[in-house]
């Protein structure tokens, strides 16, 4: 298992979003609403007005290792790639810092052998096996630095005539030295009201599920527990955001059913439990 990715400090939500053509009343500032019901939406489906720039300023250099793309309609043939460059216009390619080239939007999400034969899709996708909704993501191999993001978007044939998301985020992630403590869990909350009549009938207003993941850190170094996890909770408290990939290596269909659009539950102490050792733990409740 690789170690869990925590894509939390995002200097995105400070840039400046521009190019492409958007929808005036649904514009790409959007993107940085925490409310991924919030969509910025392209006027066509025309790979022209689907990209979008991130001019992340000068005013501190900012590293970049994770991208995320969250709760877009794009088709299960769509594709899109990431550039990072100094380059306004990205009409240099010397001054690309990351060129992802074009990725596919989804990737297989089908747990093998859950299916009967004949049943199964033959790309692998099936759309409602993302539990939170629709999430791209990309994590580089090594940081880079880099003034502007690029994201093109190659969707012509979408039938809304439209590329739509309702979420962009940009940053180094976190990962820990030594992952995440043995019981780390996953639960799927279910706040359905539920109640009896005086008949005995069995009566539930549904809403929505989401999910919680429960994860503890137990060997953290003192740079981690104040350079990191103490930062995570100063910043965030409980209303900022992040995105967390449990295991960035495993296969696709197990991936995003590990991966959580979150933000965090509670704020947990920070534990000395020996010499130059920390414990720490992390509450994630889904946004959806």
């Amino acid at each position: 298992m690789s170690n869990v990715a925590i894509l939390w400090d995002k200097p995105s939500d400070g840039a400046t979003f521009s190019g492409g053509s958007w929808v005036s009343g649904l514009p790409l500032d959007n993107l940085k609403s925490t409310d991924v019901q919030e969509v910025a939406r392209s006027t066509s489906a025309s790979t022209a007005h689907t990209r979008f720039r991130v001019d992340l300023g000068t005013t501190r250099p900012s590293m970049l290792s994770m991208f995320g793309l969250l709760n877009h309609n794009g088709t299960t043939s769509a594709k899109w790639r990431i550039v990072v460059t100094n380059d306004a216009s990205d009409a240099d390619p010397a001054q690309r810092q990351l060129d992802t080239g074009l990725m596919k939007l989804w990737v297989p999400t089908v747990v093998f052998g859950s299916m009967p034969w004949g049943m199964f899709p033959w790309d692998g996708v099936d759309p409602a096996a993302y539990p939170g909704g629709t999430i791209a993501f990309y994590i580089a191999e090594k940081p880079v630095f880099g003034r502007y993001i690029w994201v093109y978007i190659e969707d012509a044939a979408n039938p809304a005539g439209y590329f739509q998301a309702g979420r962009f985020l940009a940053g180094q992630a976190w990962s820990p030295e030594t992952n995440v403590s043995y019981g780390a869990s996953i639960q799927w909350v279910d706040p359905s009201e539920v109640s009896r009549t005086r008949g005995g009938r069995r009566i539930v207003v549904e809403r929505p599920r989401y999910r919680i993941f429960r994860l503890r850190f137990e060997t953290l170094t003192k740079a981690e527990a104040f350079g990191q996890a103490f930062e995570i909770d100063r910043q965030l408290g409980v209303s900022g955001d992040f995105l967390l990939v449990l295991d960035p290596e495993e296969s696709g269909e197990v991936r995003f059913r590990q991966t959580i659009y979150a933000a965090k539950a509670e704020n947990a102490p920070i534990e000395a439990t020996y010499f130059e050792n920390w414990e720490w733990s992390l509450l994630a409740e889904e946004l959806i």
